[in-house]
């Protein structure tokens, strides 16, 4: 009897060990899926935290690039992914500007994701070439009201985030410009730095230099506060127009709908920590960005205001892209 006794209980214990493990994640590489190429922003973003989380995680978070369509070549392929947590999405605005631009219902941001973790939202510079005088904001609307659509804003295409920021400007300040897109943000400012445009809204990522060498004269940002780097820059909000903090462009990782939710809080503590350490802080990627990473629930509300915002705005100013 005390020989059945101990192979029943060892059954049991064995059985709950291997149950256990069934039940441990990850137990295998986890998949993050880029929608843009390597070498850019959001991919040297996505390879920083992903080297931390398969630290923390002790499995190998592996990029996988998937360019194209602004993004949702990759959005499609995590949305028809396995509902595990071995497949995650590493969005930037475009998560939601693209079905509400294109019409497309290749998939829905809201209802086929589970947002996992904010990681930044960067803000813009209002940038100007210095040979225009223009010393502040004020020197800018004199002119623009002065002469309707003298004044060219350039961004890097229809439905970008540099064109729904000069968009908003316009509305907010009762000027008209003229919209000037570009193949991307690169040549935008190579215009602006040239002179074939008179002004336009870039992150500071892109324009920094040009600003602290004096190539290019900063208005203003549409950060909540001054950026460190430019103290001596005035906020959308100082200026007048705090609902020029478009709170865009962001990033951040989502899973397939159905993801688990006990793995979902998993991921998000992770991310977070890995977003709001010292490494992440002080690298390049991330200088004057914000972070977004804090608690699920913060985040799931950001993304569903993000949508409310920028579908009002869309269909207010008439945007409409073929897919």
């Amino acid at each position: 009897m005390r020989a059945v006794i101990a192979f029943v209980l060892a059954c049991v214990a064995s059985f709950a060990s291997n149950a256990n493990a069934a039940d441990a994640y990850p137990s295998k590489p986890i998949r993050l899926v880029v929608g843009y190429a390597a070498g850019g922003a959001a991919d040297a973003g996505a390879r920083h935290l992903a080297r931390i989380l398969s630290t923390r995680l002790g499995q190998s978070v592996v990029v996988d690039n998937r360019p194209g369509a602004s993004g949702s070549i990759a959005a499609t392929t995590v949305a028809s992914s396995p509902a595990d947590g071995y497949t995650l999405l590493y969005a930037t605005t475009d998560l939601i500007l693209y079905p509400l631009l294109t019409g497309s219902r290749a998939y829905d941001p809201l209802k086929d994701f589970v947002p996992v973790a904010g990681v930044s939202r960067r803000p813009l510079l209002l940038v100007v070439p210095p040979s225009l005088g223009f010393r502040n904001v004020r020197d800018l609307l004199a002119a623009a009201k002065a002469k309707p659509n003298a004044l060219a804003f350039e961004s890097s295409g229809v439905g970008s985030i540099e064109h729904l920021a000069g968009h908003l400007f316009q509305k907010l300040t009762g000027t008209q410009l003229l919209h000037v897109p570009y193949k991307g943000s690169a040549p935008g400012i190579l215009a602006l730095l040239g002179g074939q445009v008179q002004m336009g809204f870039e992150v500071p990522l892109g324009v920094m230099e040009h600003v602290k060498s004096g190539k290019l004269v900063a208005l203003l940002t549409t950060s909540p506060e001054r950026l460190p780097s430019l103290p001596a820059v005035p906020t959308a909000k100082e200026e007048g127009f705090a609902a020029l903090d478009v709170k865009a462009p962001w990033g951040g990782i989502f899973a397939p709908a159905g993801t688990p939710a006990d793995r979902v809080s998993r991921l998000n503590a992770e991310f977070s920590a890995a977003r709001n350490a010292p490494d992440t802080a002080g690298h390049p990627i991330f200088a004057e960005s914000i972070s977004l990473a804090g608690p699920l629930e913060e985040f799931k509300a950001f993304v569903r205001s993000d949508q409310e915002r920028w579908a009002a705005l869309i269909r207010e100013a008439g945007l409409k892209l073929n897919p």
